[in-house]
């Protein structure tokens, strides 16, 4: 097949990880984690051999020292354990679990994934960074607030150090991914640039089209899969998303693919070049589809942007 090469570089989201909000001390430590590739917690004080001892007891107590609190006292008891909790969250990171970290007044966001194993330590102050403890990060996006979902306002309203945001994942992927498969389907995210009133003529005309055109790659090259399984989620601002979800996948990745390439924006960019007799005379048939697609996407000012995250 064609297009064996391309499905089989297609990034697969792993279920079992964990997405995380974490905070910069209200911007402060923000452009250092972002400029130099990782996050920090502080409660300095408490060490790694502190948090790598199984005396729980003793680690409480140490906390509420260096806090001064009162263990006794019902609502320091809370917050020591709080302390506590955030520490091991943060210690026990994974590597590939999502991090989201906030600017000043959380007009930005930084996406990005941990690549490390474990906390290291590192007292290097030139980075304007009094947390020692901290964790690689590879950034991959740093966007705007306003040009997010509405739904990213909901994220930077919780005022712990470190939150668990997973409620909120498919929103997280579809920032860093416009391309990619996770539970056994495949996500095809299309961001829409527009500022204007959607027109609703040009977003009906794109969403048919695509629909026509992955039911005929579907029988074209003989798939066989559910393409009537499709769902749409529709994120209607503008700008906005259209995110197309489809189970196993395969369709909606060569329609992606061939989207991107007539685009000008595709992994393999000599795809069309290539000598197929069955591609393109697939190509041949379907130009009025293909056409009427990018016109739509011309009038909806569409991302033109490549594949991210390939194998």
């Amino acid at each position: 097949m064609i297009f064996e090469q391309l499905i089989n570089s297609i990034e697969e989201v792993e279920e079992e990880k964990g997405y995380w909000f974490v905070r910069t001390d209200s911007g402060e430590n923000f452009n250092t984690f972002v400029e130099n590739d990782f996050i920090g917690i502080g409660w300095n004080e408490i060490t790694l051999n502190d948090l790598n001892k199984s005396d729980v007891g003793s680690l409480k107590n140490k906390i509420a020292k260096v806090e001064k609190l009162d263990p006794f006292a019902t609502r320091d008891k809370s917050r020591i354990t709080s302390t506590l909790n955030k520490l091991f969250i943060f210690k026990n990171f994974k590597k590939g679990d999502f991090i989201i970290i906030p600017s000043e007044n959380s007009t930005q966001y930084a996406f990005g994934t941990i690549v490390d194993d474990e906390i290291f330590t590192d007292s290097n102050l030139s980075f304007k960074c009094n947390y020692y403890k901290r964790r690689k990060v590879k950034w991959m996006e740093v966007k705007n607030v306003d040009s997010l979902d509405p739904i990213f306002y909901k994220i930077k309203n919780t005022r712990h150090a470190i939150s668990d945001i997973k409620p909120y994942q498919n929103y997280i992927d579809n920032v860093t991914n416009n391309l990619y498969l996770k539970q056994g389907y495949a996500h095809y995210v299309l961001e829409i640039l527009t500022t204007d009133d959607i027109n609703v003529d040009s977003l009906l005309t794109l969403i048919q089209s695509l629909k026509k055109l992955a039911n005929e790659i579907n029988k074209h090259f003989d798939l066989n899969e559910d393409v009537a399984g499709t769902s749409i989620r529709l994120n209607l601002q503008s700008p906005g998303k259209i995110e197309l979800k489809l189970p196993s996948g395969k369709t909606l990745i060569i329609l992606a693919t061939i989207v991107g390439v007539l685009s000008g924006c595709a992994p393999d960019n000599t795809l069309l070049s290539q000598n197929n007799p069955k591609l393109k005379e697939f190509l041949e048939v379907q130009t009025p589809t293909i056409k009427k697609i990018e016109k739509s996407m011309e009038d909806l000012h569409v991302k033109k942007e490549e594949i991210k995250n390939l194998k």
